[in-house]
């Protein structure tokens, strides 16, 4: 089961680079497309993510606990780490600085891998208590987890340089799925699965960074036609992988 999911956090996250590869050179269009379905696909997954992490505390009202604190604490480390690492690097640059564009990427990269090692976490847990990974319980929970990777891929992939190159896919499905690995013994561990919360919540602070460079693409290309049908698009694949993820889950 767990090989199971090592292929299923891995293969489908590969399968998202390879529209960049065969639309390489980065025409117009396609950059409008991609740009708009990277935020589409961002959008419900902070939500996600934020849904993930206990609302950050928020739902448990006052008085103000620790976990509140350690919640809303990560969100924002999530955020201002990533920032910091950029410096002046964006994804505008990539088509005068090829180390700017795969230093992005693998910024990326490392944003997915904090929610990534969370999901390492809960299927470790899983298996130290001997019950089915929810994930990988049925074949409607397996489709939903390769919808998320793929489109996690892609996103990633719309950082990589106008001619992408394969050492930056390796890097990045390294720093995005390694976590998820590493995580599992730390579910087995003695450490409680809620903990599991606190890397969602520095992965949804990593989204609002992934956004925020998508920023300056959109700008640069021009938030036309493409833009608009990828964001639809990019939406309605995450959005129909998440009902699917539900409906095994009261199937």
């Amino acid at each position: 089961m767990l090989s199971l999911g090592a292929v299923l956090g891995t293969v489908p996250l590969i399968l998202g680079f390879i529209p960049a590869f065969l639309m390489s050179g980065r025409k117009q269009l396609w950059v409008q497309f991609s740009a708009g379905a990277a935020l589409g696909f961002l959008s419900l997954f902070f939500t996600e993510l934020i849904d993930d992490s206990g609302f950050l505390g928020m739902s448990s009202g006052l008085p103000v606990t620790e976990d509140q604190i350690v919640l809303a604490s990560l969100f924002v480390l999530g955020f201002v780490f990533l920032m910091l690492l950029a410096g002046r690097n964006s994804i505008a640059q990539s088509a005068r600085s090829r180390f700017g564009a795969a230093y992005l990427a693998y910024l990326m990269a490392v944003g997915i891998g904090l929610h990534s090692f969370g999901e390492g976490m809960i299927i470790g847990n899983s298996l130290a208590s001997q019950v089915p990974i929810f994930e990988l319980s049925s074949i409607f929970q397996g489709v939903s987890f390769s919808i998320h990777k793929f489109l996690e891929g892609f996103t990633l992939a719309v950082f990589f340089e106008s001619q992408p190159r394969v050492k930056t896919a390796l890097i990045c499905t390294v720093l995005a799925s390694l976590p998820l690995l590493i995580g599992v013994p730390f579910g087995v561990s003695t450490y409680p699965a809620v903990f599991a919360n606190l890397f969602f919540a520095a992965g949804a602070g990593a989204v609002i960074f992934m956004i925020l460079q998508l920023a300056p693409l959109l700008k640069a290309s021009g938030v036309g036609y493409a833009a608009l049908f990828g964001f639809i698009a990019g939406f309605l694949l995450v959005y129909v992988g998440t009902l699917i993820h539900y409906t095994g889950f009261f199937y």
